[in-house]
């Protein structure tokens, strides 16, 4: 949750400004005093300081006829407010300068950034609570966050990923390119594509982790997690990935424990698996290694109560979500869910129906994350069902690839014809062929002449024009499928 990575006050701007980013009309101050739940003053105080220091460019809180009402450019999205408000925070300026290990004292870290050391303290006292609550310490002798590594390294990962792309790129000596190589060969190898969205959450979380390292800050397991370092390594023969992309940024090669945690911090992204036997091959993974981990994820989807035709998908993403909780405990360094504005999706299956699913194994040694972090996997699980539910009906539709040998003219004439017969409610066509994002995502292929390809698609090979007998062979294909 975003006020999980934020301090409270803060998170009390951030919830004002999603507020009148998303209201369609100007709003009265007591309307909005009732949502974010602060006092006149509070909210008074807060307008003017984001008016204050946020560029009008950007946006701006004005008051008219006693009524509230933000502006924004056009370019301007609430998740690039949202990285802007992150990266003026105090929590961030300071989580940046330990980043760097400036090392500095109180009243050093005062001096630079212009504040007084009275007024600092007691900004170090919200810091230090929030702090807390991921199980993280504060110290002032020179200033540095302490506890376990792991954890270290996620909460710089999620505040730089939050913060991106106003606060810009990571590190002036690590490029993300020379990173991108590295996820370029993870990609390859295990048989996945990061979006470019997700693929820069990934290269921030791996050159933090080298940063770190860098730094002298190593990475420890215990040895349960040490345990399955072997597992890993032997099923998805990881010690044939490169690493020499990213080692060039160290002193030497990084050792088998560092190598294992970038691996896992994977895993914080969102990645697509490129074709459904690399989905059947990962969730036998967890099938063979992680049993109880398997087990839960069976359990929750028999939510689903077999309104979806294929559970593999969604059986895989609730895999890989529970893997997070690997090393991170917390629920405060798990930050998916940010409920500020209303999700337009329906609620079939309800959080409460979740969090009864999950209460059944939360006093389980075997799960003790579950306790913890009920809540963010609750949300995270509605969310994911929902769309699911609302995807389904398009998936259920037949998805058709047209080829033509002689291009794409007959290709459109063809879907015309199409469309004479069928429109969107019961066929839709897809473009790619061959998809590097993700796996082709077409059911059936149309053709004017013999085509061979790599999956087990169906193949119907028309005529042009194309005939009564084409047409009903389509027919039958569509109404085998009950749409």
């Amino acid at each position: 949750m975003m006020e999980n990575i934020i301090t409270a006050s803060g998170f009390r701007r951030l919830k004002m400004l999603n507020i009148l980013f998303f209201s369609e009309k100007s709003l009265k101050k007591q309307e909005l005093i009732e949502s974010v739940e602060c006092s006149l003053n509070t909210l008074n105080a807060d307008i003017k300081l984001f008016n204050d220091t946020c560029p009008p460019e950007i946006a701006h809180v004005y008051e008219e006829d006693k009524r509230l009402f933000l502006t924004s450019a056009p370019e301007i999205s609430f998740d690039f407010l949202q990285a802007y408000m992150i990266t003026n925070s105090d929590l961030f300026v300071l989580s940046l300068s330990i980043f760097n290990d400036d090392k500095l004292t109180i009243p050093e870290w005062a001096e630079k950034n212009f504040i007084s050391p009275a007024s600092f303290y007691l900004k170090l006292k919200e810091i230090d609570t929030f702090l807390a609550r991921s199980r993280l310490i504060l110290h002032n002798r020179p200033l540095q966050i302490e506890g376990n590594e792991i954890n270290i390294r996620f909460y710089f990962s999620h505040l730089f990923t939050k913060s991106h792309p106003y606060s810009g790129w990571v590190s002036e000596e690590i490029s993300f390119d020379q990173i991108n190589l590295f996820i370029q060969e993870f990609e390859a190898h295990m048989g996945v594509f990061f979006s470019l969205s997700s693929r820069m959450e990934y290269a921030i979380a791996i050159c933090v982790c080298l940063t770190r390292i860098k730094q002298g800050y190593a990475a420890e397991l215990s040895p349960i997690e040490k345990s399955t370092i072997h597992d890993i390594y032997t099923y998805y023969s990881a010690e044939n990935i490169d690493f020499s992309a990213l080692n060039q940024f160290l002193d030497a090669p990084m050792n088998l424990i560092e190598r294992y945690t970038i691996l896992n911090i994977s895993f914080l992204c969102s990645f697509t698996d490129i074709s459904r036997e690399r989905v059947e091959f990962r969730i036998d993974y967890h099938q063979k290694f992680r049993r109880q981990r398997f087990t839960l994820a069976e359990d929750i989807i028999t939510l689903l109560d077999r309104r979806i035709q294929d559970t593999h998908t969604i059986k895989l993403a609730i895999l890989d979500y529970l893997t997070r909780f690997t090393f991170v405990k917390k629920t405060n360094l798990i930050l998916d869910v940010d409920h500020f504005s209303k999700k337009f999706v329906p609620d079939v299956i309800t959080l409460e129906t979740i969090s009864a699913k999950l209460q059944k194994y939360e006093r389980n040694p075997d799960y003790a994350f579950i306790r913890d972090n009920k809540k963010v996997i609750s949300a995270y699980l509605h969310d994911l069902f929902n769309v699911t539910l609302m995807n389904e009906m398009f998936t259920q539709r037949l998805h058709v690839k047209i080829i033509s040998k002689n291009g794409f003219l007959w290709e459109e004439y063809l879907k015309g014809q199409i469309r004479q017969h069928y429109s969107e409610e019961h066929l839709i066509f897809c473009e790619e062929l061959e998809p590097k994002e993700h796996a082709p995502q077409y059911d059936l292929i149309i053709s004017d002449s013999p085509v061979e390809v790599a999956s087990h698609t169906k193949v119907l090979v028309w005529h042009v024009p194309p005939t009564a007998r084409d047409f009903k062979k389509l027919g039958e294909i569509i109404e085998s499928r009950k749409i």
